[in-house]
């Protein structure tokens, strides 16, 4: 007969220990084109500021190559001959310090119909379209044809601007509101662009009840994000952060289902110097996460697995530098002179520095026998490319750095290179990671709104954890930020899972279900399967040298 305690592991590791053998995050829920490298701007009016016409300028490099196509004709009409000359003369204006070219065309003439169309398309850093009247069937179909070298001009780090009727065909679908006194009263789409990925645009929005054709269309495509933008008011995507420019506000819409209400939020062009992201930028990225995640099955769930590590080891440090003696613990659990040991770095940045090898750098001193840096912001490039995937395949520990944990989600979460990363842990290896490499290790994902680290909750990032341990959200740096009441709100909106907040200079090891507290500082386990009452703190801290065990949720008594 087993002993109580064994058969106690056994009925809580057992399921944990499958699950760990299944790989369940799916690279196809998420886009590969997470952020664009250039700029798009949309301007409902024919004409664009002065402000908006530099940046689209700025943003065409130090020598830019303008391409500038109208959709209007004759020529001799006044408005489109006021537009090329204030093309000209804003970008003569920019030329002032800058070389570079201009090539202005008219839809309709011979050089637009000319073979040298694409070429100047494929050369051009900065692309200018423009209509002063609503567009006809031939000139939509021209610009589905050059959207190929459109889409390239941003992949090149160019930017792309649409004035007028062009602009509401940036989107993923084109709006198509009904016409006044029509029988048919129900708004359509047709394909746009796709320069705003996952985005259906709505250019003439007025008034309160603007929103409710954008939403009866979202209700048929859930998982695009509607936007609707005010009278003179321009939207500026610059990789994946979407600004306003004028006098109005852009309107940003998800739609909402059986489990979730309507998701709204509204920026204005920043007046203040003091600049708040929060209120002046929303990242897209984030809120084409949630459109895709409201179509998902409830995270987190009701009843997550609970937490163990079955096989290898998870070192979660909470930032500020590391706990003496971890790091050769570390090596030493990972093979020691035949550890393979891999460091991937949290950026943004799609190269790496030479500082931020530093660590493999090291490493390589210690005598190891090998040592790599593993970073790609190209979601294919982590799921398919064997020659790249190589030293994941053969790693014994991997060390995930600080930064901005989102980073993480974007890169890595659902590809090959995801199931390679549990992979080290199922042959015993050793998973280690400081700060944003802490949080990212809990299958829920703590503290990841790219606009800011202000939120322990981000809405379009909480499935965004790579899942070495269920059940539980991880937040680091944690009396030092003083972050406690926001693990209190975490814990209490998701009482299913344990909260661990984590000091600077202190990590918890973990090995099956047990947390062992290393460091100089303290660790805080928010359980709300316990009463909590007025007379206490909601959390149980302890210090160097404790142990807790996170299945049973209570604190081991050491021999």
């Amino acid at each position: 007969m087993f002993k109580p305690s064994i058969m106690f592991f056994l009925a809580i590791c057992l399921p944990s220990l499958l699950e760990a053998q299944v790989f369940d995050e799916r690279m196809s829920d998420w886009p590969v084109d997470f952020t664009l490298r250039g700029t798009v701007i949309v301007c409902p009016q024919p004409n664009p500021t002065e402000q908006v016409t530099r940046d689209f300028l700025r943003a065409g490099g130090k020598q830019p190559r303008v391409v500038g196509i109208f959709f209007d004709e004759p020529m001799n009409e006044p408005d489109t001959n006021t537009l090329r000359e204030d093309a000209e003369s804003l970008y003569l204006y920019q030329r002032k310090s800058r070389a570079g070219e201009l090539r202005l065309m008219e839809i309709g003439s011979s050089d637009t119909e000319s073979q040298t169309v694409k070429k100047t398309l494929q050369n051009a850093t900065a692309i200018f379209l423009c209509a002063t009247n609503p567009l006809d069937a031939e000139a939509r179909q021209w610009l589905q044809m050059q959207a190929p070298e459109f889409h390239d001009c941003v992949r090149r780090g160019g930017v792309i601007l649409g004035c007028g009727d062009v602009g509401r065909l940036f989107g993923s679908r084109e709006l198509v509101l009904p016409l006044p006194n029509s029988a048919d009263s129900q708004a359509t789409t047709r394909p746009g662009l796709n320069l705003l990925p996952d985005v259906i645009l709505q250019t003439d929005f007025k008034g309160s009840g603007a929103s409710v054709s954008l939403l009866n269309v979202l209700s048929r495509f859930p998982k695009a994000i509607g936007i609707g933008m005010e009278p003179q008011t321009c939207l500026i995507l610059r990789g994946r952060k979407v600004a306003a420019k004028g006098g109005g506000q852009l309107h940003f819409f998800t739609a909402a289902n059986s489990r979730v209400p309507v998701r709204k939020k509204a920026i204005g062009e920043s007046k203040n110097s003091r600049f708040d992201p929060y209120q002046s930028l929303v990242d897209l990225t984030a809120w084409r996460r949630d459109a895709i995640d409201r179509t998902r099955e409830i995270f987190p769930p009701a009843n997550p697995a609970i937490p163990c590590v079955p096989k290898g080891t998870l070192m979660i440090i909470g930032g500020g530098g590391m706990p003496a003696g971890l790091m050769e613990q570390f090596i030493e659990r990972a093979g020691g002179e035949n550890a393979k040991l891999i460091y991937i770095p949290c950026t943004e940045r799609e190269t790496l520095s030479s500082r931020e090898s530093r660590l493999v750098q090291s490493w390589r001193q210690k005598g190891v026998a090998s040592a790599d840096v593993f970073h790609t912001k190209d979601r294919l490039k982590a799921d398919r490319d064997e020659l790249f995937l190589k030293p994941l395949a053969e790693a014994t520990g991997i060390f995930f750095g600080g930064g901005r944990q989102w980073n993480f989600s974007d890169s890595y979460y659902g590809t090959k290179a995801h199931r390679l990363m549990k992979a080290v842990l199922e042959r015993g290896g050793v998973i280690a990671g400081s700060s944003a490499g802490a949080s990212i290790q809990a299958r829920y994902l703590a503290r990841a709104n790219p606009l800011g680290n202000r939120d322990i909750m981000a809405t379009g990032y909480e499935r965004g954890g790579l899942g070495f341990i269920s059940g539980v959200a991880i937040d680091q740096h944690f009396t030092q930020r003083g972050r406690q009441a926001d693990m209190s709100a975490l814990v209490n909106r998701y009482p299913q899972l344990l909260g661990i907040g984590i000091d600077e200079r202190t990590a918890i090891l973990v090995e099956k279900s047990r947390a062992e507290v290393i460091g100089e500082g303290d660790v805080y386990f928010y359980d709300r399967h316990q009463r909590s009452t007025k007379d206490r703190p909601d959390y149980l801290k302890l210090g160097a040298g404790k142990e807790y065990d996170l299945a049973k949720r209570e604190i081991v008594l050491l021999d």
